[in-house]
């Protein structure tokens, strides 16, 4: 009986050391993974604290809109920590990191939108830390650009042109040279003078314009410099033909004994043909609309006669159809020819009352409409003299006009 008691002690404390073995291996505290803290910043510019060690590591969460270049800088305040930054997508995975090797790490990028996690874990040590997120601005190198005012002129008008030194370096230029380019076939260029970046009284030295080029030289006197961004001359640009004219001034820069090139951004002048207008009188009961048409058949332009029939269209210059047209009224169709700044005026016309149905001839089938809907005001094309009332006065402005067919030529 004893024995068998001994049996059972023995066998149930296998099983309990069994049991607690599985559960906690002595091996698996030594490889424990650190604690992740998640945490989020809120705004830019701002400094963030936080705490890690071997056994702990933070995440900060980070939103961006837009594509951003921005820097985080992790501080040690407390303790040995030597920090890494470690830069996460929204799925954790790693897109860079930064392992510090003093008590001061720094990660510098450029990210699209999306949304981010920002992790601060140890190299070595640990300790308190403070971490700075800004966004950076990128430092754009000088260029040249060209304003033209305005953008667009006729032939025979003139824009000004205006060129202008950006994002000069501190320190500035004592001088500068810019060799610009033109087509002479389409622009005529004048009345180049500088504006004032380089000082009162600088030095201007002016080779052309000749060809289709010029170069325009300025160096500051008694010392002065281009110091900051800014006009450095402007010149007239006049039209000489339709066309789209490119300007460009490529410039070299110097600082004192030395030139260097920089970056130039062309621009075009855009110059059109004067267009040609044309006016006339259509006379009708009813509202008229006035249609000028391309060659192609494209409305070139369009607009409504005023009260006494007058009207007026532009387009440039060529050959058109035109065409006057009012409900219930047989069309009026010309095909005038247009002239650079001319007007060209057609003769006054009437158009007949009378075509209802829109088939181009006043005929029975107008004067049908009118008996099934008389006493009515709808349709509004049977409504001939436009009061209101389809009735024998309108049957009256129909039978002055019966058989009459197809547009009126118009002159």
């Amino acid at each position: 009986m004893k024995n068998s008691h001994l049996v059972r002690i023995a066998l149930l404390i296998v099983m309990l050391v069994g049991v607690f073995s599985a559960a906690v291996p002595v091996q698996a505290m030594d490889v424990l993974p650190a604690q992740i803290i998640i945490r989020s910043t809120t705004f830019w510019d701002a400094i963030f604290s936080g705490t890690v060690n071997s056994n702990r590591y933070e995440r900060w969460s980070l939103q961006i809109d837009e594509a951003t270049g921005f820097s985080v800088t992790v501080t040690t305040q407390t303790g040995d920590l030597v920090p890494a930054i470690y830069l996460l997508d929204a799925s954790e995975n790693e897109i860079t990191h930064v392992n510090g090797t003093l008590s001061e790490t720094v990660l510098t990028t450029n990210q699209p939108a999306g949304d981010y996690f920002i992790q601060v874990q140890p190299v070595s040590g640990g300790g308190t830390y403070n971490m700075a997120i800004r966004k950076t601005v990128p430092v754009e190198d000088p260029n040249v650009t060209i304003v033209l005012n305005p953008a667009s002129i006729l032939v025979g008008e003139t824009a000004t042109a205006t060129v202008f030194l950006n994002n000069i370096p501190q320190g500035g230029y004592t001088s500068a040279e810019f060799t610009c380019t033109y087509n002479p076939a389409l622009i005529e260029v004048s009345n180049i003078a500088e504006s004032g970046l380089f000082g009162s009284d600088a030095v201007v030295a002016l080779n052309g314009p000749q060809n289709g080029t010029f170069i325009f030289a300025i160096a500051g006197s008694n010392g002065r410099k281009a110091a900051t961004d800014g006009a450095v001359f402007a010149f007239s640009v006049r039209g000489l033909q339709a066309g789209q004219a490119t300007i460009d001034c490529q410039a070299r820069v110097s600082t004192g004994g030395a030139l260097t090139t920089i970056e130039s951004s062309p621009i075009t002048l855009t110059i059109a043909e004067p267009e040609g207008t044309l006016t006339g009188t259509v006379l009708a009961t009813k509202t008229v609309t006035v249609t000028l048409y391309n060659p192609d058949s494209t409305v070139a332009d369009t607009t409504t006669a005023d009260a006494n029939g007058n009207f007026s269209l532009s387009a440039p210059a060529g050959s058109y159809t035109v065409i006057a047209s009012a409900p219930g009224f047989l069309n009026a169709q010309g095909t005038p020819t247009l002239t650079a700044g001319g007007t060209t005026t057609m003769q006054t016309v009437s158009l007949p009352a009378g075509d209802i149905d829109g088939n181009d001839v006043i005929d029975q089938f107008d004067a049908l409409t009118i008996g099934m809907n008389y006493n009515l005001a709808e349709p509004d094309a049977a409504d001939l003299n436009d009061d209101g009332t389809i009735n024998v006065l309108d049957l009256e402005l129909l039978a002055a006009n019966y058989r009459l067919s197809g547009a009126l030529a118009w002159q």
